[in-house]
């Protein structure tokens, strides 16, 4: 809930609540209207303390609610997969192996980009090394 939802809820000043966290009522009303946040840790702690736990760090940010993972996500795939006799978690698996070695191979790509261009350029000017005893 946010700090402006739980103030008109239940019926709190934002004198009354400034005081309870040693704020004046103007920060408060900062906070309740997003121009500005509690800073700190101690400051949420007391503001959540101060609210009985209504208002937390995860109002003021919304990235800090945690996101659903892998088994969530595909919690409505499972039922249809298991029904088709697939086994869903070896194809995770497999799908989570192939991203990962394709974003490797990307990296080292483009952390060897430079080296791979300069040697393209010296073969291309010097020929291939020992080609002189090739047979093909």
């Amino acid at each position: 809930m946010t700090l402006a939802e739980y103030l008109e809820r239940t019926d709190t000043t934002l004198q009354a609540l400034g005081e309870r966290l040693g704020v004046s009522h103007t920060t408060v009303l900062r906070w309740a209207t997003g121009q500005a946040m509690p800073r700190g840790r101690a400051r949420m702690e007391a503001l959540a303390k101060a609210t009985q736990g209504a208002v937390t760090a995860a109002d003021f940010f919304p990235e800090a609610k945690p996101r659903p993972g892998l088994a969530e996500t595909q919690a409505p795939f499972a039922a249809e997969a298991q029904a088709l006799g697939l086994d869903a978690a070896a194809i995770a698996a497999r799908a989570v192996q192939d991203a990962i070695r394709a974003e490797k191979a990307r990296r080292w790509l483009a952390e060897n980009e430079d080296a791979i261009e300069a040697w393209n350029r010296w073969t291309e000017s010097n020929e291939l090394p020992l080609a002189e005893y090739r047979m093909f």
